[in-house]
């Protein structure tokens, strides 16, 4: 009888009541817009990456062994005596939800990663302003994360995952939350064999040791944590080796390869409507807005918090220097900073508030926390018809009917093709035959074959050069990139199949007389089996 009157004492009454059911209530609405977010970015694309397929083959070969290759075997160029396979731990992922689920089980591993990611970056938010942020706030950090989540799925989703997970508790610690130390060491097990992204977390870890030391705080937990996971990061198939070739990785030089490249103003675009919207437009904008709050900041005269001057510095440098690393700045300044983004916006707010009257003030507020859940229905109501389930091989993206053409044919050997499609044309093609290269290049290839491989790929001068060096059974060459007068200047060859995006050609000398043609009508549809077998 007590506790029943105590706690009819203790509930919320009146105004208040009536304010924290409002509040329950935008926290449900917030998250479960959150949820509706997560899945339109989730089934955007079901186009596969390229460099998927290589993935998918690793984890073929881990499943049917329960080992890891150390050499490779769909090359027929000269490769390196050790595959260090950084991201051999993301195609048994890949491999294995794909074996229990199909094409759900790769949609479901995005959509978890994206979830944990998502999750994070409010988490830290309500560390720092006690409530989560909007929902219009949360769809500006998806579109500026898009770059690094906007396909289908890649191995760097985990670092992606990792890195904010690490943050969030590393905010934790540093409101001196050191129960959660354990976390950094028993996660450092799984990225490291994940993806070769795990010396982002290292680096996080330092940034916060030197940061919190420049504040006059106790960093020497965070040095203790830097003690526990080095020595984790060595459990790997590869040992003290895998550190070596991620060191080399970091710093060598990656020509042709795009996102590696550093921002320009040049592109790449998005084409929305017919509209050009650079690809890094919300990296762009979170930049502007970070500096601003610097130089607001620095008038202001405040203390510095030197973790978060030290944080920014170091990932916008790395962003501007290659694309794919946009990313960590995105994450780290969308988590860190929304309550300096929101302050720098009390001005404005200020002034309307001045302006309006009482009844057009609640207009303005009804509109102003509105307008993310409009945006996000109509954002939903114009894509989720275009939305598909189902993961397809495109043939204006894939050579799909030329790699059907060879395989319904049987022919084999050494088969050059460009660069991203040697990835697909191994999980498709192995062992009737063996690629020139793929998207494995840093693991697998010395750098000098890359180059010279890559001069076909790109259609350079000396693209020849190659095909005289290792002569290739079979080629496979893009319509948008070798024109007919190209073709033609391989006197020796033959064209003897043309799909949508390529050509395939085979020496005179093996042409034959009787070939079998993929119905054209699949290809426009084309399903591949994502959890098939490597025969090897």
């Amino acid at each position: 009888m007590f506790m029943e009157d105590r706690k009819k004492r203790d509930a919320p009454t009146g105004k208040y009541a009536r304010g924290h059911h409002f509040l329950t209530m935008k926290k449900i609405f917030f998250y479960f817009a959150l949820l509706i977010l997560i899945y339109l970015a989730t089934f955007w694309v079901n186009l596969p990456d390229f460099d998927l397929w290589a993935r998918l083959a690793v984890g073929s070969i881990f499943f049917q062994t329960g080992s890891v290759l150390k050499q490779d075997i769909f090359s027929y160029l000269p490769t390196k005596n050790l595959w260090i396979d950084h991201e051999w731990g993301s195609g048994v992922v890949f491999y294995g939800f794909a074996k229990l689920m199909g094409d759900w089980g790769i949609f479901a591993v995005k959509a978890l990663a994206l979830l944990i990611i998502f999750l994070c970056i409010v988490k830290i938010i309500e560390l720092r302003t006690k409530r989560p942020p909007g929902i219009f706030y949360m769809m500006f950090v998806c579109f500026a994360l898009l770059p690094g989540i906007g396909g289908l799925v890649r191995c760097q989703i985990f670092t992606y995952l990792f890195f904010t997970t690490w943050l969030y508790f590393l905010e934790r610690i540093k409101r001196n939350e050191n129960k959660f130390i354990w976390i950094f060491p028993a996660s450092m097990l799984f990225w490291t064999n994940l993806h070769g992204g795990f010396l982002a977390g290292v680096g996080l870890i330092v940034i916060y040791a030197v940061g919190e030391l420049l504040n006059r705080r106790n960093s020497l937990k965070y040095f203790g944590i830097l003690a526990l996971i080095l020595p984790v990061t060595l459990i790997n198939p590869y040992g003290l080796d895998l550190w070596k070739f991620i060191l080399n990785a970091a710093f060598m030089p990656r020509p042709y390869i795009t996102e590696w490249d550093p921002v320009t103003w040049d592109g790449p675009y998005h084409l929305f409507q017919g509209m050009k919207i650079h690809i890094l437009s919300g990296f762009f904008i979170f930049a502007c807005l970070t500096v601003s709050i610097a130089i607001k900041k620095f008038r202001e005269s405040t203390r510095p918090d030197w973790t978060k001057i030290f944080m920014i510095i170091v990932f916008l440098y790395m962003g501007i220097r290659h694309q794919r690393h946009t990313q960590f700045f995105t994450l780290a300044a969308s988590a860190l900073f929304y309550d300096d983004f929101v302050e720098l916006w009390n001005p404005l707010q200020e002034w309307i508030d001045v302006r309006l009257k009482n009844k057009s003030r609640r207009l303005w507020t009804a509109f102003k926390y509105g307008f993310g859940y409009l945006l996000l229905a109509a954002v939903a109501i114009f894509s989720l018809p275009a939305l598909s389930h189902r993961i397809a091989v495109a043939p204006q993206v894939y050579p799909v009917g030329s790699f059907e053409f060879i395989r319904q044919n049987h022919l084999t050997g050494n088969l050059a093709t460009t660069f991203v499609w040697g990835s697909y044309a191994l999980w498709k093609l192995y062992p009737q035959c063996r690629v020139m290269i793929d998207g494995r290049y840093e693991e697998v290839y010395p750098q000098d074959i890359y180059l010279m491989a890559m001069q076909l790929s790109e259609h350079t001068i000396n693209w020849r050069e190659i095909l005289i060096k290792y002569p290739p059974d079979i080629l496979v060459l893009p319509k948008n990139r070798y024109t007919p007068a190209d073709l033609a200047a391989l006197s020796d060859w033959q064209i003897v199949y043309t799909d949508i995006v390529s050509v395939v050609l085979l020496p005179k000398d093996r042409v034959s007389a009787l070939y079998s043609y993929p119905d054209s009508a699949t290809l426009f549809n084309w399903k591949e089996d994502l959890s098939k077998k490597i025969v090897f």
